[in-house]
């Protein structure tokens, strides 16, 4: 019990410690893209937010007109004044433009007029790595709408740091900036994204945050400073679109775009070639302007994907772990402890994914692998132990009692699910046979006491042999003498029958062992004796050391009639014994006799072989 105890300490330890592994985040977030494109699927994206598709027909179509990328900001400012006068809610670049033209300085100065009168225009911005080839910016200096209320600017007033910032825009009143810098997860998948960032206390806004405070009133913090992202649709670009030549054409062949009206309009690139595309759970190849406008769908219908606190996981595993030391516990056969743990196993999983799909229907994703690894990983280790303790118990089981009986039949004895049972301690019908050898002590006078143990060696091993041919079990030598019974631990039904045909055996086998002897120290025998009746079989001993034995009065009527063959036969056996197999034999009655520890006298029985 104590020990079974420790062994569920243990395991809960390991599971802990295992709940702690950096793995189960990066699996749930595989599992959960499942869900996020199930989820996709069936949602559909907000009607406000449009694309105007710097895609691959757009370069191809406007690559005579403008040339190569980048094109002249002129085109974008006279996109921007179509945009204005189709009534636009909002127009967002997702392009950064951190470079002035110096070749066509007349263009930069187009795009700021351009915008001059319209105060709902925003820009990218994005902050660079420490190691980037460029000057600081004193965060104080930039525009205090790129911040949140809450900005530390009290506490780190010198605070700067590197941006790439639309410097083609001469008044800075007109920065409407946010970030587009993207968090990407282990595996560079896009699940989550910042609406804020703290870049030394100071939190600088995303520009789907600055776009869906400025237009939409969203509080940048109501999702968090970064949330899962809630992706809606099953296509790379699932907004309406447009190619940005296209709707460039309809502009200026003065066709009305109505779904312009009221939206807000993000310019960005979706051609492969212009190196914005990122990859989502959704596709492997999604626009980082389709990112974007998620994000800023996500900010304006105040959706995303609220993950379940990993501690919730961790409970639920825990109480599983719990669930299934206690169901195994008291099952010693390996097998059913198997299935029931796979049947646990498999139950659980199907709960958790049960679980998984209920809360996917409200937006939570739920951490499975969290749950489920640990649970697995003590499972295995639980299954792993109990099948290594099964099978160092049968091996220890098979070196021990192949001492007492055939391997063989140990080997097919241990293979059931039930063996331990065999050799618990039971009352049982056996038949129990002393063999002793005669004229031993003369014996001895005629050799050495080396030259003595190895004669006695080589007939033990050959009267063990006969024993085990016939399904005996040997219970221990005593001096020159041999103790074996049948009956147990395999019931036997012919245990009188298979005890007389080893002694009759033993017998022939003495005979067949003599004559290999030198003929002067042939003159010795054996008398053996055997009794049938009630005897407690079982493990007998010490814990350094103990044999498979039969004890009671059946086991000392059997070592007295042995005692009686002297001068009468080589075999007696007693009237139980004879009475169990009397139609199998001939049986010579040799008188009764009186015997220590009984009162009444024992009629004996001398055994031969009937003629076929």
């Amino acid at each position: 019990m104590s020990s079974d105890l420790t062994l569920s300490f243990i395991l809960l330890a390991i599971l802990f410690i295992s709940s702690l592994l950096p793995i189960w985040p990066k699996v749930d977030d595989i599992y959960n893209d499942y869900w996020r494109k199930q989820i996709a699927q069936n949602s559909l994206p907000s009607g406000d937010i449009v694309i105007i598709e710097i895609d691959d027909k757009s370069l191809t179509d406007l690559e005579l007109r403008l040339g190569r990328w980048p094109w002249s900001r002129s085109i974008h400012a006279t996109l921007v004044e179509y945009l204005v006068a189709s009534d636009a809610k909002g127009i967002a670049f997702d392009i950064i433009f951190s470079e002035r033209d110096v070749f066509r300085p007349e263009d930069d100065a187009h795009f700021n007029e351009s915008i001059s009168n319209y105060d709902n225009t925003f820009y990218a911005a994005t902050v660079l790595p420490d190691s980037f080839p460029v000057e600081p910016i004193p965060l104080g200096l930039l525009p205090k709408q790129f911040f949140t209320d809450s900005s530390g600017e009290r506490t780190m007033p010198d605070a700067e740091a590197k941006f790439a910032l639309p410097w083609i825009i001469e008044d800075t009143s007109k920065w409407n900036i946010g970030l587009i810098n993207f968090i990407t997860d282990w595996d560079s998948v896009v699940r989550q994204y910042p609406a804020v960032s703290n870049l030394e206390g100071w939190q600088t806004l995303s520009l789907p945050a600055r776009i869906a405070r400025d237009l939409y009133g969203v509080e940048p913090l109501s999702l968090g400073e970064s949330f899962n992202l809630k992706y809606k649709g099953n296509s790379s670009v699932p907004f309406q679109s447009i190619s940005f030549s296209d709707a460039l054409h309809l502009f200026e062949s003065g066709k009305d775009i109505g779904f312009i009206k009221d939206k807000v309009i993000i310019i960005g690139a979706t051609a492969t070639g212009l190196h914005d595309i990122k990859e989502s759970p959704i596709e492997k190849f999604y626009p980082g302007t389709s990112i974007l406008a998620m994000a800023l769908d996500n900010l304006i219908t105040q959706e995303s994907l609220k993950p379940v606190d990993r501690k919730i996981a961790f409970t639920i595993s825990l109480l599983v772990t719990i669930c299934l030391i206690i169901s195994v516990r008291f099952i010693q056969e390996y097998r059913v402890k198997l299935l029931l743990a796979l049947l646990v196993v498999i139950t659980v999983s199907f709960c958790i994914f049960g679980i998984s799909w209920f809360l996917v229907d409200k937006d939570y994703l739920f951490p499975a692998a969290t749950s489920l690894g640990p649970f697995y990983l003590v499972a295995i280790l639980f299954l792993f132990y109990s099948g290594l303790r099964e099978f160092l118990n049968k091996r220890h089981a098979l070196k021990t009692f192949s001492r007492f009986m055939d391997p063989q039949v140990v080997k097919e004895l241990i293979a059931d699910e039930n063996w331990e049972e065999s050799f618990e301690h039971k009352s049982t019908q056996v038949s129990v046979l002393f063999s002793d050898i005669r004229g031993f002590t003369s014996l001895s006078e005629k050799r050495s006491a080396v030259e003595i143990m190895d004669i006695l060696n080589r007939y033990f091993d050959s009267q063990v042999e006969v024993i085990f041919e016939h399904k005996g079990t040997l219970d221990k030598f005593i001096g020159d003498a041999i103790m074996a019974f049948w009956g147990a631990p395999i019931t036997d039904k012919q245990h009188a029958k298979n005890a007389i045909n080893a002694a009759l055996s033993m017998v022939d086998n003495l005979i067949v062992f003599r004559e290999s002897l030198p003929e002067e120290i042939r003159d010795f025998d054996v008398g053996i004796g055997i009794h049938s009746g009630e005897a407690v079989v079982g493990m007998l001993g010490s814990a350094k050391r103990f044999d498979y034995t039969a004890i009671g009065d059946t086991v000392n009527l059997a070592s007295r009639i042995e005692g009686k063959t002297k001068g009468i036969a080589r075999v007696l056996v007693s009237e139980n014994t004879k009475n169990l197999c009397e139609k199998d034999f001939n049986f010579e009655y040799k008188g009764q006799f009186a015997v220590k520890g009984r009162q009444e006298e024992v009629k004996l029985f001398e055994p031969s072989r009937r003629d076929i």
